[in-house]
């Protein structure tokens, strides 16, 4: 009972029953309940934290009619102080002295990294915003007399943060023009940096979840918004992600990535390396496909069952976000320097990490439960294909 009651003080318990990402995720599993397993695995553990709050009141009311109240203020210290000595005795023995873990970058070169982010992610905003507001004006009509500001809004937002001197050239001209005077290639290109800008948001810690690939099928514009309507969020807080979550983040694309490249080159997308790679390929269809426990899932259905379109547009996804961690993991590491310079939004991913290939299929084993380990493999890169294609998934 005591580790109920702990867990009610705790930040991380109220972020997950009353964020709005988990209440999204528990509607989709509650759809997919019937027919996957994980999604009934799922729904029961957000049901259990959903319940402790009311398990603990009905605790407290039971407590009260049986006038045993009246001992909890002598029991709180005894149960606090026998849990104490119990993680106490948890602890191993040993002669040898502890050791600090020595960080892998001094503190200010932790700030400075993130800083950097921090005015990426803004800039960032900015564009994606745009994108969002061009989009509109593409679709919808502005009734006489209204007059768009978006484009007046943002210069004015980078120059009061000093990035518009800053910012890549071409990303000035384009915030330049008039409102409403993107073509499409252009929308679909900027809104296509909606996903680093998620990741940023994760990395700096606006974000405590970062959702999966196949969750983020739809262009998300208000992360974009928030950020250009509050602004001084980006710069608040002193927190970087940590290696170990980073990694999670970057396995989970990985994996992601392998079973979307895989089915893209058993439908005739891409063309495969070699023969090997497409064996590979088949393989990987061959075990997944169809399988309601164990394959990716994009949006509500399988990737199996997805349309060109959203395997497409799902590959693209998977691809940008583990180039992006890539290269933020090997800034992290202080592997690669970080360069004063920011990402142009259409081709940051010339700046990212490639990661190696290694062609072993066993590293794509645990592909269906779209969870992730610790490790740095790179599994499914034997899939790739001889040149980047391009392609224009839709939003």
């Amino acid at each position: 009972m005591y580790s109920l009651f702990a867990l009610l003080f705790k930040r991380s318990y109220w972020q997950v029953v009353l964020g709005k990402h988990s209440w999204v995720q528990a509607y989709a599993d509650l759809k997919r309940a019937r027919k996957d397993r994980r999604a009934r695995k799922r729904l029961r553990q957000f049901l259990v934290l959903l319940i402790v709050p009311a398990f603990c009141v009905l605790y407290v009311a039971w407590l009260v009619g049986m006038g045993a109240i009246l001992i909890v203020p002598f029991l709180l210290p005894v149960v606090w102080w026998l849990n104490r000595r119990n993680k106490q005795d948890d602890t191993p023995p040993s002669i040898v002295p502890p050791q600090e873990e020595r960080p892998l970058l001094s503190a200010e070169e932790i700030q400075r990294i993130r800083k950097h982010f921090a005015e990426q992610m803004l800039l960032l905003a900015v564009m994606v915003d745009r994108a969002g507001s061009e989009g509109f004006l593409k679709e919808k009509t502005i009734p006489e007399g209204m007059e768009v500001l978006s484009r007046r809004l943002h210069i004015d937002l980078l120059r009061k943060h000093d990035l518009w001197d800053r910012m890549p050239p071409e990303d000035r001209e384009a915030v330049l023009m008039p409102d409403g005077h993107w073509d499409r290639t252009m929308i679909h290109c900027v809104a296509l940096e909606a996903e680093p800008l998620r990741l940023l948001r994760w990395i700096l810690r606006l974000d405590f979840y970062l959702p999966t690939v196949g969750q983020c099928m739809r262009t998300d514009y208000t992360m974009a918004s928030d950020l250009v309507k509050t602004p001084e969020r980006a710069f608040q807080g002193d927190k970087l992600i940590d290696l170990q979550t980073l990694n999670n983040g970057f396995d989970a694309a990985e994996q992601t990535f392998a079973r979307c490249i895989a089915e893209g080159i058993h439908r005739g997308y891409y063309e495969p390396r070699d023969q090997e790679a497409a064996a590979w390929a088949t393989g990987v269809v061959k075990r997944l496909s169809g399988d309601q426990h164990e394959d990716v899932v994009l949006g509500s259905v399988l990737v199996s069952e997805a349309s060109e379109e959203e395997v497409r547009w799902a590959t693209e996804l998977a691809s940008r976000r583990r180039s992006f961690l890539a290269w933020v993991r090997a800034l992290l590491r202080g592997e690669q320097p970080l360069t004063e310079g920011f990402i142009v939004t259409s081709v940051y991913t010339a700046q990212a990490a490639a990661p190696e290939a290694s062609g072993n299929e066993a590293e794509v084993d645990q592909i269906g439960n779209q969870g992730s380990g610790n490790g740095d493999d790179h599994a499914g890169d034997s899939a790739l294909i001889h040149e980047e294609q391009k392609h224009q998934p839709g939003q």
